[in-house]
C-alpha cells in the first residue's frame, strides 16, 4: 500500500511532464508551420499589414526622414513586442514633422 501512495504522489509530476511536452510540441509545430509557408504567404501574413499601416502614416505625415520615420513606426507598433518596446520606454514617439 505504501507503493500506491507513492505512485499517487508521482502522478501530478507525470501530468505536468505531459503538459510540458505537449506545450513544447505545439511551439515546435508553430515554428515549423511558419518556416514551411512560401515566402510571399509568410510576408503577407506577418509583415505586410503593419508595413502598409506604416506607409499610410508616412504618406500622411511626410516627414523629412521617411526611412527613420517608418523604422520608428514599425518598432513602436510591433505586435510581437507590445507597447513596451525601447522607444516607448524612453518616451520617444514617431516623429511628426
Amino acid at each position: 500500500m505504501a507503493d500506491a501512495a507513492g505512485d499517487a504522489s508521482k502522478e501530478p509530476s507525470t501530468q505536468d511532464n505531459v503538459k510540458s511536452a505537449e506545450k513544447a510540441a505545439v511551439n515546435i509545430q508553430k515554428r515549423l508551420t511558419s518556416h514551411a509557408l512560401p515566402i510571399r504567404q509568410y510576408l503577407e501574413s506577418t509583415v505586410v499589414p503593419l508595413l502598409m499601416q506604416g506607409l499610410q502614416s508616412l504618406c500622411k505625415e511626410r516627414p523629412e526622414d521617411p526611412v527613420e520615420y517608418l523604422a520608428n513606426y514599425l518598432l513602436q507598433h510591433n505586435p510581437k513586442k507590445g507597447p513596451a518596446g525601447p522607444a516607448a520606454a524612453s518616451g520617444t514617439a514617431v516623429k511628426q514633422e
